[in-house]
């Protein structure tokens, strides 16, 4: 939720009405500006790349931003704003205070004690795959989503010792959000008038008469319970058709695979069984509707002593127009166009004995395509059974028809993939469906029409101008959440219940029938679909009854309050397919774009359409958590853009921060242009989702205070998934995208007079990589010396203990000792540990234009770097919170002990001592320490936003301006923990010792809980056999800035590349020095370290 609405067009920012008073102490920079860092090293824009990044042109190592806006605090608008507001205090003051009642709890709930978190099992559904969910709640209202660990499909261990654990994505947990939002729909509307629910309730009878000729539009749903009710709506009503759409839409994959098989079928990998995996188009480890799933499994095969046996883990393949999180992953990248993803498929089914054979591509010849597929077909041919191939949801029916073949051919199903039964496969494609309705209604043949869910007048194919044929309906029902740009178009609007306050359930991916269940009561008086179908059907039951109705229907015979309990029906996965190669399919022909090769002129270029990761495909507009978490790969935040990749943007003369128009045929839309690393030639990606008018105070409302710019406006649905004419021209007008990526930049601010040298220096020890090989062949190689290399007294026989670099007497720590481990090497950059911990921790929103002036609060940031070519580069990732420094350099200049040491090892924030003087901030060189410029939750005490109030964590301090901030290790969840586990043994209920340890993986951060791929690992140190112990004794762990000396309680593993030895390496050989990132590889000796850890003359 944002701070304020936005008040100027494009500007969506948020006025306080505060603003500080900069220090005066920034002064000239007397340094001279670094050069251009080269491409074969580690570098994180392409600004960098030109010498124009902030790192190489701000050396007067300033912590905080020079040329931030300094507003006069009396200026003519706050004058009269302050007046205002003395005048109303005036009038205030001879009044007596507001009444309040005080209601006392006679009967309390049963297992429910006052200020103890309880947690229930829910579920949550996105584009119609269901997700489980373990909610908790403290006093009846729920404040946090996480990932349900027992859930058979989503949950599971990846790292040794874990028996329990489940990922949660960015959506699941920012939706949470959304209950609370103020601007939800609090009643029901006829003819954008208000009315209420006896209204529609009393409208009912006269909408039931006409439902014989009625047509129903649903957003996309897995629900056994919605799947029996439309079975007997239709019964009930002959004449009523039902409709389902989403405008990201995962239907090619059912149309490919009737085409291969003769039946619709779902596919779906085993990820945690592949030596090889390839993936065309898709992005498996965010976009994918398995991709909690795929994201475990994956981490479990990509650990070197993992699923695949010792030494062994596996190889990623991606082919993409786009970078996705999956890309960065890769060990091997192909930047295709979405539009070659079919000769590409046709050439790797030839290779591999279909009868496709080779296509007649231009593409396919190009030196590296062809290397890459010939490489690709001998691995796949070695790892027959062991390897799989997905294509994503952009590709045609023709590719995965392909694919499927493909994978016949190397032994996939039943071993690494398994074809399960499509639960609705006679249903019409998402496309198809909204086609036929949209005629239908242009022609009048619709007198009444029900929306359930989604938002078509916004997202439909724009040929389609489907709020025009809206228009010619008599009658129309939208069921929804928000009085969006469709509920204002038709003839009633009914508030939908948010998943928290209603009965329902959903499948995963795999089938499993997965059950949600109210937290809270609705908030607004909201229906559920499936309560609305049963009104229409003229039952006014419940949705507890009508869920166990169908259910019984079913045939499930577990009992109930198990089911409830556990969060799912268990045994219920849709079965395995059996499956019959279909002997030959007709491939369409190739395109005048699919023949030719990868340059095309301009008119001719490649317009993909890209989920956003703030909106998804525009639901999540008003959620300022997603709007202001950065996109893992742009950085950017609060906005959709054109992704353009470099070659691309320099023949076309554009330039990143300027705004472009894109034309399709005779659509065009102008927005601003983002210049993208390993963005295919000639390929634009346009961000879905932004543009809204009606998403609210956050995402926009109205035209003058949108979000981003309306990218469905060029979307039609003959070029729905990607568009081959495209025009794109500069305007030539500035836009500055809200971009973090230069933000908290590690590299500044240590030593100012830090040379281009010095930066390449260390940037290897920042991010340590190291091959397979590698690890494999050298069992001494470590990415980080020991620590008797640090010592300053090596050389000399004190007698005593050895006194190591500090200046002060070490704490000998007696007891716990908290500390945690990030794996490189399974981080996918989903960015579930930002939202987590925006979560839990009550971390504030700040707006685009603070996020401008480098003040967003996130506790945790993901760092990216890009190294190798700006047209072919690799990707490294690493999540950065607090260090947990035992030696912080911040306690030791606050001048008033806000921050101190705890004797468990913890960097604690006493917030009411803090007076912001900012010294911790500009004395922490891992730059993770966040100031409260202004008031950011001034306006939650707003009577208007008393709802929202509601989700902030009781267990967590609401920070004030003035205040600094930082990761705690969640120190709330650390006391909670150990207080629980004291009364359960002071009472006998378990065994053990109220000083011992507690048990492994009792206490979980709210970071490492997200995580799918449990890449992030918390424990105590003290106890040598927990997890975090082993994992901090690893050969691939080390520190960030050893040789600093603050001895950090995190360590990182360094990320392990898997590349197949007949590819090109993936940068070029003067990029690392050793094969380590800095550190001496397979026979290479160590080199000696200095007193301060750094290389001496003739490193790298």
């Amino acid at each position: 939720m944002s701070a304020k609405e936005p008040e100027l067009p494009h500007d969506h920012d948020h006025d306080h009405g505060h603003h500080d008073n900069y220090d005066a102490a920034y002064a000239p920079s007397t340094l001279e500006p670094l050069p251009a860092t080269p491409e074969y090293g580690f570098w994180k824009s392409l600004r960098e790349l030109e010498g124009e990044a902030a790192v190489q042109t701000d050396r007067g190592n300033n912590e905080f931003p020079p040329n931030a806006e300094v507003v006069d605090p009396m200026s003519r608008r706050n004058f009269f704003q302050l007046m205002g507001a003395s005048m109303a205090l005036a009038g205030a003051g001879a009044c007596r205070y507001e009444k309040e009642e005080i209601v006392p709890l006679a009967r309390r709930p049963e297992d429910q004690i006052p200020g103890l978190a309880q947690q229930y099992a829910t579920a949550f559904e996105l584009g119609g795959a269901g997700h489980p969910l373990l909610a908790t709640a403290f006093e009846g209202r729920p404040i946090k989503l996480d990932g349900n660990p027992e859930h058979p499909f989503h949950a599971g261990g990846i790292v040794t010792g874990t028996e329990r654990h489940a990922g949660c994505s960015t959506f699941a947990q920012a939706s949470i959000l959304n209950m609370y939002d103020p601007d939800r729909a609090q009643n029901p509307s006829q003819a954008a008038k208000g009315s209420s629910m006896d209204g529609f309730r009393a409208a009912l009878p006269a909408l039931r008469q006409n439902l014989a000729a009625a047509r129903v539009l649903c957003e996309a749903t897995s629900s056994p319970t919605v799947a029996a009710l439309k079975r007997r709506l239709v019964q009930k009503y002959p004449g009523l058709q039902w409709h389902e759409y989403e405008p990201l839409s995962w239907d090619n994959e059912r149309l490919g695979t009737r085409l291969a098989f003769g039946k619709s079928v779902r596919p779906l990998a085993r990820l945690d069984r592949c030596e090889t995996i390839v993936t065309i188009d898709c992005d498996l480890f965010v976009e994918h509707p398995a991709a909690m799933r795929y994201s475990r499994d994956y981490a479990r095969s990509r650990k070197q002593n993992g699923t695949l046996g010792l030494g062994k883990m596996n190889r990623l393949w991606s082919v993409e127009s786009t970078f996705t999180n999956t890309g960065a992953m890769a060990d091997h990248r192909l930047g295709l166009r979405s539009e070659h993803g079919l000769p590409f498929a046709m050439a790797l089914d030839g290779a591999l004995g279909g009868a496709g054979g080779t296509p007649g591509s231009e593409v396919i010849k190009e030196k590296k395509v062809a290397q890459f597929i010939q490489v690709l077909v001998e691995e796949l041919q070695q790892n027959r059974g062991r390897a799989v191939v997905i294509a994503g949801r952009r590709q045609p029916p023709a590719v995965h028809a392909l694919v499927a073949r493909i994978n016949q051919a190397i032994g996939a199903p039943g071993a690494t993939l398994d074809y399960i039964e499509d639960a609705e496969p006679d249903r019409p494609s998402h496309l198809e469906s909204i086609v036929n309705l949209t005629k239908a209604m242009a022609a009048g043949q619709v007198p009444t029409l029900l929306i359930l869910g989604g938002n078509p007048v916004y997202d439909a194919p724009a040929d389609l101008e489907f709020a025009a044929a809206l228009a010619k309906v008599q009658t129309s029902v939208h069921l929804h959440e928000y009085l969006n740009e469709t509920g204002q178009k038709t003839s009633w609007h009914v508030p939908r219940a948010h998943f928290l306050e209603s009965w329902g359930d959903v499948r995963t991916w795999d089938g499993t029938i997965t059950v949600a269940q109210p937290l809270i009561a609705p908030l607004y008086g909201g229906l559920s679909i499936a309560e609305m179908l049963g009104m229409l059907l003229g039952e006014e039951q419940t949705g507890e009854q009508l869920v166990r109705a169908a259910h019984e229907e079913l045939g499930v015979a577990a009992n109930w309050r198990q089911i409830v309990h556990d969060g799912f029906v268990p045994n219920t996965a849709l079965p395995v397919a059996q499956v019959t190669p279909q002997a030959n399919f007709a491939m369409p022909p190739l395109t005048p774009g699919q023949a030719a090769g990868s340059v095309r002129p301009n008119g001719e270029v490649e317009v993909t359409f890209h989920y956003s990761s703030f909106t998804y495909d525009g639901r999540y507009a008003n959620n300022a958590w997603l709007q202001e978490t950065p996109d893992f790969l742009t950085k950017v935040t609060w906005d959709n853009y054109a992704l353009v990749g470099p070659e691309t943007a320099e023949a076309l003369k554009l330039e990143n921060d300027t705004m472009i128009k894109v034309r399709v045929d005779n659509r065009e839309i102008t927005l601003p242009c983002y210049t993208m690393p390993g963005q295919a030639r000639y390929s634009v990606a346009l961000v879905l989702g932004g543009g809204r008018t009606a998403a609210g105070r956050v995402g926009g409302k109205g035209t003058a205070s949108r979000v981003g710019w309306d990218t469905y406006k060029v979307r039609t649905s003959t070029g729905f998934d990607f568009a081959v004419k495209g025009n794109v021209t500069s305007t030539g007008e500035h836009y500055e995208l809200a971009n973090v990526q230069e933000h908290w930049d590690i590299r500044t601010g240590l030593v100012p007079k830090v040379t281009q040298e010095g930066i390449a220096e260390r940037l290897p020890q920042l991010i340590k990589e190291t091959t397979n090989e590698a690890l494999v062949k050298n069992k001494g190689w470590a990415a980080e010396p020991g620590p008797e290399q640090y010592w300053d007294d090596r050389d000399v026989d004190t007698g005593g203990n050895k006194r190591h670099l500090s200046l002060f007497r070490e704490h000998e720590y007696g007891g716990h000792r908290w500390g945690m481990a990030i794996d490189l090497n399974t981080c996918t950059g989903c960015n579930s540990c930002m939202v987590a911990c925006q979560a839990e921790n009550n971390v504030p929103v700040v707006g685009r234009k603070e996020v401008i002036n480098n003040r967003e609060m996130h506790w945790i940031r993901i760092d990216r770097y890009f190294s190798g070519t700006k047209q072919d580069p690799v990707i490294v990732q690493q999540p950065v919170a607090c260090q947990q420094c035992e030696l912080a350099p911040c306690e030791q200049v606050c001048p008033v002990g806000a921050t101190v040491h705890s004797d468990e090892g913890l960097n604690d924030m006493a917030y009411n001592r803090c007076i912001g003087t900012r010294y911790c901030a500009n004395n922490c060189p891992y730059k993770v320490r966040r100031f409260n410029f202004l008031d950011w939750n001034q306006e939650w005490r707003e009577a208007r936003n008393k709802v929202r109030r509601l989700l902030f964590n009781p267990e967590v301090t609401v920070r004030s301006r003035g205040v600094m901030e930082k990761c705690t290790f969640c120190v709330q969840r650390i006391q909670n923990a150990k207080i629980h586990a004291k009364a359960q043994i002071r009472s006998g209920q378990r065994p053990g010792s109220i000083d011992a340890p507690l048990p492994d993986g009792e206490i979980m951060t709210a970071c490492q809980q997200a995580c799918p791929t449990e890449a992030i690992m918390f424990g105590d140190l003290a106890d040598k056999d927990s997890r975090v112990s082993r994992l901090h004794e690893d050969r691939r762990g080390y520190a960030l800035l050893p040789e600093l000396y603050t001895k950090p309680r995190n360590r990182f593993l360094a990320r392990i590349r898997n590349p197949n030895p007949k590819m090109p390496a993936i940068t070029a050989p003067a990029a690392h020095a050793t094969s380590a990132g800095g550190h001496p590889g397979p026979g290479e000796p160590q080199k000696p370290k200095s007193k301060a850890g750094t290389p001496q003359a003739g490193g790298h």
